[in-house]
């Protein structure tokens, strides 16, 4: 991808606020710690992952609202984009097809499993509108 590496380096840079500031406040109320972006180069994705303490709790905001997730994940995936890049740049400019946004109950290594944590992800490409779930990945 053109520009790549200098993206990687500039979107680590200006995200870094985001983990300095600490935790995200969502629209149902969850809170959310940013960890660092990965860009995936060999997908043309752009993995945004994220540590939702109460995820698993009884008491979360989302037992049982699937809805209230994907709203969360879509806010995320359309309001931390906008950090990662020049203000009028689209990431489609570089080649970026679209986000996994990914919410946890404790940070996991990425590329590993753990029986024990809880993970949710959801697949953006980026439209007209911004994000849009990636329905392709439901179709075979």
């Amino acid at each position: 991808m053109r520009g790549s590496v200098l993206m990687i380096a500039a979107g680590a840079a200006l995200f870094a606020p985001a983990l300095a500031a600490g935790m995200l406040v969502m629209p149902s109320g969850e809170d959310a710690q940013p960890l660092p972006v990965i860009w995936d180069e060999d997908l043309s994705v752009i993995r945004l992952r994220y540590v939702v303490p109460r995820l698993n709790e009884p008491a979360s905001l989302y037992m049982g609202d699937t809805q209230r997730v994907f709203d969360d994940m879509e806010w995320l995936c359309e309001t931390q984009l906008s950090g990662l890049f020049e203000q009028g740049q689209s990431p489609q400019d570089d080649g970026w097809l679209g986000a996994v946004v990914t919410l946890m109950d404790r940070e996991v290594e990425f590329g590993t499993v753990d029986a024990d944590s809880v993970q949710l992800f959801e697949w953006f490409t980026f439209g007209m509108d911004g994000c849009e779930i990636d329905l392709d990945m439901y179709h075979d």
